[in-house]
């Protein structure tokens, strides 16, 4: 089975959220053995909507729509799925009674915006919405074979009303296989040519790592790919479930019952934020200090104050004092320390912008690890924050 996804959504074309929806879809949509032939994103027009629903069912057997099913002017996907396959409007009479029923529990009126939420085409099969108002649904186009799904943009609405979807279509069985490999250490080009020979394969870069996709619809060739790519790229490999490095460092902290502590500069603190993300982070996180200006680093830290005047803030000498400080302070198993420049400005030709000096502690040894990572200020931040972690995970693995 072919599927296109449309995503509705104005604030997706101005650019001001990000789409989240298709992911999702997709991802289940592989699951079941079906082939994702196009992902589109359309405003809140109707014309448009009705353009990208027409190549959609052009190009495959199910167009999945997912948005614009709201109470307010600009939510018009069911008159634009109504007009583009010719077929009316009707009022589902009891999701209506329903939305009637849980306004007036609220002390509301039903008005006719609201109203519109338990209209669908006629002939179309409802997909009760288990968290809100707005009726999603699925309707067959006989003389064409093909059909159109439509549900909320809301996350929490969308998922089980695509899964609800897939069922009425008789994709329940799982068909597909995907495997997940989230790495950190090597840019995405190195880990490419590393598996280049490995067909199915889809690389996700970001500021945290390279994410692999192994994709398969037979589960022994997968097992066999699987089984590869653990050996070729072995500690590279942080966690192989929708994890992030944060939680896989707060199981091996559990494990060694250790305990842990940060001293930041450029960070900002987000080492720590990351760090007690994670439900249970009290049983070893101690504590944090930004020491963001030398005065903190000096007092708090006890870097000496020469040091900076010699070597700079930015320095292997300075981030080697301040992992120690921290250390000592909060009396802690490890720590961490960090001091860089996390740019866009700042940067000198000894001292570029995205240098900075990572520091690690534990019992046996202190060692600063000099780095430089580029890009935006806050993607550079967040992937020294995903070095130092990952510096925890490789001493306790």
């Amino acid at each position: 089975m072919r599927i296109f996804i449309l995503i509705t959504g104005s604030e997706f074309t101005y650019g001001l959220k990000q789409e989240k929806n298709s992911l999702f879809i997709a991802k289940e949509a592989l699951k079941r053995g079906a082939d994702v032939v196009g992902t589109a994103i359309a405003p809140d027009d109707i014309y448009t909507i009705q353009y990208f629903l027409k190549m959609g069912l052009d190009k495959s057997d199910v167009v999945i729509v997912s948005g614009g099913l709201g109470p307010t002017e600009d939510d018009v996907t069911r008159e634009a799925v109504s007009e583009a396959i010719g077929v009316p409007l009707i009022y589902d009479e009891q999701w209506l009674k329903r939305i009637k029923e849980t306004l007036k529990q609220q002390g509301r009126e039903i008005t006719d915006d609201i109203k519109k939420m338990a209209r669908l085409p006629y002939g179309a099969k409802k997909i009760e919405n288990p968290v809100g108002k707005a009726l999603g649904f699925i309707k067959v186009l006989d003389d064409v074979q093909k059909a159109v799904v439509c549900v909320p943009g809301v996350p929490s609405e969308m998922k089980p009303m695509v899964l609800k979807a897939f069922e009425l279509l008789g994709l329940n069985e799982t068909k597909g296989f995907i495997h997940l490999f989230r790495t950190f250490g090597k840019p995405e080009a190195e880990i490419n040519y590393m598996l280049k020979d490995i067909e199915n394969l889809v690389l996700n870069s970001s500021p945290k790592g390279v994410d692999i996709y192994v994709v398969e619809k037979e589960s022994f060739f997968l097992e066999n790919k699987v089984k590869v790519i653990r050996e070729r790229l072995g500690e590279l490999i942080y966690t192989e479930e929708e994890k992030e490095m944060e939680e896989v460092v707060g199981n091996l902290l559990k494990e060694k019952s250790k305990t842990i502590s940060t001293a930041e500069s450029s960070t900002g603190g987000l080492i720590a934020a990351r760090i007690v993300n994670v439900s249970g982070a009290s049983e070893y996180f101690m504590g944090s200090i930004v020491s963001y200006s030398n005065q903190v680093k000096i007092n708090q830290l006890g870097v000496n104050k020469k040091d900076i005047e010699k070597y700079g803030a930015v320095s292997e000498t300075v981030g080697r004092q301040m992992v120690e400080g921290i250390k000592k302070l909060l009396k802690t198993d490890i720590a961490l320390s960090d001091t860089g420049i996390a740019g866009p400005t700042g940067g000198t030709p000894e001292k570029p912008v995205g240098l900075h000096y990572v520091g690690y502690s534990d019992e046996n040894k202190t060692e600063v690890h000099r780095v430089v990572f580029k890009g935006e200020r806050n993607d550079v931040r967040l992937a020294v924050s995903q070095f130092a972690l990952n510096l925890v995970r490789l001493n306790l693995r």
